[in-house]
């Protein structure tokens, strides 16, 4: 059944269960132990750095939406965060199996290297290291999904609009990378390692230690290197990750944080595009999972580097300062292999090949500051934050044909095992340099109207400046400059109706100068728009569990959707990307309700279950593609008292069904269905020791076979059964 807006039914009935753990937590659980006395951190002795916390699975304090410091019952957004406990639970080492985990957040892939993500129908854009927006991936506009966890220490993630944050975005979500910092003045070391399906491994080291006597100046390193094949024939994925940061409090108001970054990924036999659904006469393909159209020659390399500062100071009149300073260059090198068409029923034959190489590179250095205080006013107390935030982004590339063309076909692909030779190329061509200067002035502020009602306002005012030159912008062929000038406006309203749930609603505006390209090689206008949120949030037991139903409407212009020729074709650009068309007056209605923290000493839980439903400016559903209806559930129990140090866990991702447009054999175009999908997961951990535990996962435990669709056909399968087991081991 499907429906334009949130039935209230539903809602109420999602309001019911909050309103039911609100009666349940008037007897909360039997509180944690009380810490040990503290050892003197003088004499460096060992200790145990693994020890759970009341707060597993939720956190007490964010400022991923709005800068300023709030409980997630007072951000008037909705908000999901990963805490470390929940990554390792879970074993979630990449952005893309974090975001897979995360309600209301749907991924899929052009190929096995280019993967986006979706929120309330649109692509994840916006990507924040410590609170500090960075680049996405140039190459799909959406971030980047290798990124490795072991450098964070949890990942927040703002679903709907961040404007008052991040300046230009989509209205789908905000992903705040927190990283690891070295807070502990005693000497703490921990590692893993794990063995997966497909002979992946994978080693991991996280260690502290103070640098002085006093523990005021502290050092943490990072390290993990993975390695594995894949499901798909010809995938082998190498990995490599660093990271150090020192932490100094030069005085009891002063820190200062150093650091860098490192991570290199090379995978080989990396596919460009996808592979046939249908063959010539028609009927379904059905190749096994492992079907794959890339050679043994095919890579696409991926090197990050990252370093950064921050200073932050308070004063002793109540300001607190702090800024943060960036410079990230991120390069990548690539040659893939193409092949377009539908394979004979006999002979397997009838398919076209080609080859692509290029280089790319990014550089930004991003600066943000920004000053907070708590004043008072008209006898109540409020708060404001005042900031700046500017980046400067060089973004060049070159590309290689190939010597020959058209190249030779590659013959009978149900005998495919990816053994094409190489072609020869040309020499590099410059083929764009993209120059986007940003900058940028907020405020926000929390007043207090009343003891029970919080108002938040701000704005963002933001340039962005973009010179680009693009060998395919036939409408520009020397250059085009871009100058948008754009006041972000924000506004928010919490009412605290009962002792453990808040009523609120918010509103910000929308705008977002676009990568995407026209037919001509021209980007799109910038979308603009405006979204807008209503719900109920409440935390229970002592603030260790979270609750929340949010309902929310966005309007936008100028949203990008595939460009397609009078047969329904999509259309190419010369360099192999799609081509986008504009959609106005889209409009996108949805609910999302979430649970997340402890329901009893023994037992820690999260459960997302969003729906949305994205129309035109027609009335016409766009984007059903990405499964309107998902519910993300996962938990784990300890049983105490009948196995210690046991803890078992499990859980299910479930969408509903979904639909795209395809190529069809004769230039032309049919609908692929797919019906609604669970995948099942589950683990199990033994503590061998307080120091020492094994730790087993499977995902798609019951091997469903599924598809994963995108708007540019480009589907593929999804991953099989696998499973992984882990030796971990701190002190």
């Amino acid at each position: 059944m499907t429906f334009d807006t949130p039935r209230p039914s539903r809602t109420l009935v999602a309001l019911g269960v909050g309103l039911a753990l609100n009666a349940w937590a008037q007897t909360p659980p039997e509180p944690a132990p009380p810490p040990a006395p503290a050892k003197d951190t003088s004499t460096l002795q060992p200790v145990v750095v693994k020890a759970a916390t009341p707060d597993t699975y939720t956190v007490r304090e964010t400022s991923s939406a709005t800068r300023l410091t709030l409980s997630p019952r007072e951000t008037p957004q909705s908000l999901t965060v990963m805490t470390r406990e929940r990554l390792e639970d879970q074993n979630l080492t990449s952005l893309r199996q974090v975001l897979d985990s995360t309600p209301g957040v749907y991924s899929y892939g052009y190929d096995t290297e280019r993967v986006l993500f979706t929120a309330r129908g649109f692509v994840v854009d916006t990507l924040m290291l410590d609170g500090v927006p960075t680049h996405t991936n140039f190459s799909t506009g959406s971030i980047d999904e290798t990124l490795d966890t072991a450098l964070y220490e949890r990942i927040e993630i703002v679903r709907g609009a961040t404007g008052l944050m991040t300046g230009a975005g989509n209205p789908a979500a905000s992903i705040n990378l927190v990283r690891k910092h070295a807070d502990s003045k005693a000497l703490a070391v921990s590692g893993s390692l794990t063995a997966g399906s497909w002979n992946s491994v994978r080693a991991e080291v996280d260690a502290s230690t103070p640098l002085n006597a006093d523990g005021t100046v502290r050092a943490r390193f990072v390290a993990a290197g993975e390695d594995g094949d894949s499901y798909q024939d010809l995938y082998h994925k190498r990995k490599a990750v660093l990271y150090g940061v020192i932490d100094a409090d030069l005085t009891p108001s002063t820190r200062v944080s150093v650091g860098a970054d490192y991570q290199r990924n090379r995978p080989t036999g990396s596919t460009w595009g996808s592979f046939p659904l249908f063959l010539s006469d028609g009927s379904p393909a059905n190749w096994s999972r492992s079907v794959t159209t890339a050679t043994d020659w095919t890579f696409w390399e991926r090197e990050t580097q990252t370093v950064f500062g921050e200073v932050k100071h308070t004063f002793d009149n109540g300001w607190a300062v702090k800024g943060s300073l960036s410079h990230r260059r991120y390069e990548e090198d690539l040659a893939l292999f193409y092949m377009v068409g539908f394979p004979d029923p006999v002979d397997g034959t009838g398919l076209d090949a080609s080859a692509y190489r290029s280089k790319a590179k990014i550089i930004e250095t991003a600066l943000d500051l920004h000053a907070s205080r708590a004043f008072e006013l008209l006898g109540r107390k409020h708060e404001v934050v005042l900031g700046y935030n500017g980046s400067r982004e060089k973004n060049t590339g070159t590309e290689e044909a190939t010597v020959d063309y058209p190249l030779p076909p590659p013959g009978n692909f149900f005998q495919w095992n990816g053994s094409y030779a190489e072609p020869a190329w040309t020499e590099s061509t410059p083929v764009n340099d993209i120059r986007t200067n940003q900058d940028a002035v907020y405020a926000a502020a929390r007043f207090s109207l009343a003891d029970s009602l919080k108002l938040i306002t701000g704005a963002r005012w933001g340039r962005w400046k973009i010179d680009s030159k693009y060998i395919y912008d036939f409408d520009n062929p020397d250059g085009a400059r871009y100058d948008y000038n754009k006041v972000i406006p924000y506004a928010g309203l919490v009412w605290d109706f009962a002792p453990q749930f808040s009523a609120f609603t918010s509103y910000s505006g929308i705008f977002k100068p676009q990568a995407k390209r026209n037919a001509s090689g021209g980007f799109l206008d910038p979308m603009e728009g405006s979204s807008v949120e209503l719900g109920v949030k409440g935390e229970h037991f002592d603030r260790t569990l979270n609750t929340s139903v949010t309902v929310f409407e966005t309007r936008q212009d100028n949203v990008a959707g595939p460009a397609r020729d009078a047969n329904g074709v999509i259309i190419k650009l010369p360099d192999g990307t799609d081509a986008s068309a504009a959609v106005d007056g889209t409009r996108t209605r949805g609910f999302e309700v979430e649970i997340a923290g402890r329901l009893t000493n023994e037992v820690r839980a999260s459960v997302g279950w969003t729906r949305y439903l994205t129309k035109d400016g027609e009335g016409q559903y766009i984007r059903t593609f990405t499964p309107p209806t998902m519910v993300r559930l996962f938990g784990t129990w300890e049983p105490r008292l009948l196995v210690p140090g046991l803890t078992l866990g499990g859980g299910v991702n479930w969408q509903s069904a979904s639909s795209t447009t395809v190529a069809y054999p004769g230039d032309t175009t049919t609908t692929l269905r797919q019906g609604s999908v669970a995948l099942v997961s589950a683990m199990a951990r033994y503590d061998i020791t307080p120091t020492v535990s094994v730790q087993f996962n499977a995902n798609n435990l019951f091997d469903r076979r599924y598809y994963v669709l995108d708007e540019y056909d480009n589907t593929y399968y999804g991953a099989p059964a696998n499973y992984s087991l882990a030796l971990r081991v701190a002190y």
